[in-house]
C-alpha cells in the first residue's frame, strides 16, 4: 500500500478528520469522493446532450461534423455556432475527465 501526505490549512485538515471519522475509512472516503465527481461529471454530460442535441436538430447535423467544420473555418462566427462549439469542447473535455476517473 502507498503513503499520499498532504499539507493543509488547519481549518482544512479538521474538517478532513471530521470526514475521515464519517466514513470509518480512507479507502471509504475517498471512493465516496470519485464516485461523487464521476457522477457530477455524468450529469453534467447529460445535460450538454440535450444543448448538443438542440443545435443538431435545428442544424440537421451531428455535433462531430459540425465541429469538424467549425475547426476548420467551414462555418461562420454566428452566436449559435460559437455556443455549439463551446458546448461540444466542454463535453469532450468532461468525457476526458471521466475517462480519467474511470
Amino acid at each position: 500500500m502507498e503513503t499520499v501526505s498532504f499539507e493543509l490549512q488547519p481549518n482544512i485538515a479538521a474538517r478532513l478528520d471530521k470526514y475521515l471519522k464519517l466514513f470509518g475509512s480512507k479507502e471509504i472516503m475517498f471512493n465516496k469522493f470519485i464516485e461523487f465527481h464521476i457522477n457530477r461529471i455524468k450529469r453534467e454530460i447529460g445535460q450538454m446532450q440535450i444543448d448538443l442535441s438542440t443545435y443538431e436538430q435545428k442544424y440537421n447535423m451531428p455535433s462531430e461534423v459540425f465541429y469538424q467544420k467549425f475547426s476548420t473555418g467551414q462555418t461562420d462566427d454566428s452566436t449559435d455556432y460559437l455556443l455549439w462549439a463551446g458546448i461540444y469542447e466542454m463535453q469532450m473535455s468532461c468525457k476526458q475527465k471521466l475517462q480519467e476517473l474511470v
